[in-house]
């Protein structure tokens, strides 16, 4: 991997400290190549070999390129992963405080391993909603970028045991620290709806309160990206899972050439928690989105091989046209690759790993595959994707 491309994998993880984050990261990269941007619930007109992206809901993304033939004739290629991560997510309406202490009341988002969340500078960022001088709401992003908050350990003379394992209740352990009473002159409020989030808000956007209608936050590492080795071979970084894919997928994506068949970079969120939201995998979102490709490449000649009919019929197109067809035929003549990470071989656990298959670092790409068919591998496309590694 060139040094170019890990400085520029550093930066996009360092951006995108929250799916919204991501999206917005992934959004100027293609503008920068040209991308125009589509919005679900407009009249599409695409043009052959352009790039082209909607987005859902702020964290989910979806970018294609036309292709030369029409999409039922060739269907698409696409790459998906994942904007989101584990974590934990803030809760705005109060704060929890003892003996002039001041914490954060969190929700746990997905599986993070809580002990990492422990001694380690955090910062806060999300998207939030605030009231627009016109009355109605703005929605905008917020990114601290600096260390906010630290989840405090306990000092092992109170447990001994500390090093035989320990769990950790969300809702006592887990909540970050972000201010003690004595140690500022800053007065803060006495009340049972006081929250130090809220105020950190309108601080940070410069705001009152009281227009800061909602926000969707989320504590994150406060460390940057950073690489290390001998040969700097070695990337460290927070939501690499699956940051890396989206990277990946999105550079791949910009540096294609238009081809016959469609292109298509596909940014899921909430994989974390199973994908079963209206930005997640198992939405309508990618379907909807080959849909409306076809109708518009069908009613635009995107696909200049492909006459256009000029009789009646089902749809948009032409004599005896059926826009589900359409859809249907490039699904079927589409192929897909779902970019995930894989855990390499640990060196101090590695009794966890079969030792005639597990992936090392730097290894190359992982190919994963299950008899019960957890993830999609089956042998045709295991041996397309390795035609073309």
């Amino acid at each position: 991997m060139s040094t170019n491309h890990i400085r520029a994998l550093c930066d996009y993880i360092d951006a995108s400290p929250t799916a919204f984050h991501a999206v917005d990261s992934s959004q100027a990269l293609l503008k920068a190549h040209g991308a125009v941007r589509l919005y679900e619930g407009d009249s599409w007109k695409l043009d052959q070999g352009s790039l082209y992206f909607v987005v859902r809901d702020d964290a989910a993304l979806i970018a294609f390129r036309t292709g030369t033939s029409a999409p039922a004739e060739a269907g698409f290629a696409i790459a998906g992963a994942h904007t989101d991560a584990p974590g934990l997510r803030a809760r705005i309406e109060k704060s929890v405080e003892s003996r002039g202490m001041e914490r954060v009341a969190v929700e746990v988002y997905g599986g993070p391993i809580h002990s990492s969340w422990l001694d380690r500078p955090l910062s806060l960022a999300g998207r939030v909603v605030t009231r627009g001088v016109d009355g109605g709401f703005r929605v905008g992003l917020v990114n601290f970028a600096r260390p906010m908050a630290q989840i405090p350990n306990l000092a092992i003379h109170f447990n001994r045991d500390m090093n035989k394992g320990v769990e950790f209740p969300v809702n006592t352990a887990l909540l970050p620290l972000v201010a003690v009473r004595g140690a500022s002159k800053t007065v803060v409020k006495d009340s049972s709806g006081y929250s130090w989030v809220l105020g950190a808000l309108a601080v940070e956007l410069g705001i009152p309160e009281s227009d800061i209608l909602s926000a969707e936050l989320a504590f994150t590492d406060a460390a940057r990206s950073f690489v290390y080795g001998n040969d700097n071979e070695i990337l460290s970084a927070p939501r690499i899972d699956n940051l890396a894919g989206c990277h990946a997928i999105l550079t791949a994506f910009c540096a294609a050439r238009p081809a016959v068949h469609g292109q298509m970079a596909v940014l899921f969120d909430n994989e974390e928690i199973g994908s079963a939201t209206s930005r997640g995998a198992a939405s309508s979102l990618l379907s909807t989105i080959i849909s409306r490709i076809c109708i518009a490449s069908r009613r635009n000649g995107t696909g200049m091989n492909e006459a256009m009919g000029s009789g009646t019929g089902t749809g948009t197109g032409g004599s005896g046209y059926n826009e589900a067809e359409d859809s249907y035929r490039a699904l079927a003549k589409s192929f897909q690759v779902s970019v995930d990470g894989a855990q390499a071989w640990h060196p101090a656990y590695a009794d966890k790993f079969d030792e005639d298959f597990a992936p090392v670092l730097n290894g190359g790409p992982a190919v994963k595959a299950n008899a019960n068919v957890r993830y999609a591998t089956e042998a045709i496309g295991e041996s397309m994707f390795r035609s073309w590694c």
